[in-house]
């Protein structure tokens, strides 16, 4: 669950939203094709908050660009999600 902090476009990875989440943890996601949700809007884990998609100059193809972050540095996910 969390907060979005952004969700936009940018040239490089196209559509992007990022959530803000307990723990000082930050979720991003990257090339969507579109975004369903807005700047301060609560989501739950399980919510459609994109559509996967191949926006953005450094895309090669249709996929989703996941990044975690902690404390302002990145880090792998696995050590934090079992998926």
């Amino acid at each position: 669950d969390g907060i979005v902090i952004f969700s936009g476009w940018t040239i490089n990875t196209g559509y992007v939203i990022a959530i803000q989440h307990s723990g000082n943890m930050v979720s991003i996601y990257k090339h969507n094709s579109s975004i369903l949700k807005k700047i301060g809007e609560y989501v739950k884990a399980g919510d459609l908050i994109s559509i996967i998609g191949n926006t953005g100059e450094q895309s090669s193809g249709p996929h989703l660009h996941f990044e975690l972050w902690v404390d302002g540095s990145a880090v792998d996910p696995l050590k934090y999600i079992s998926f």
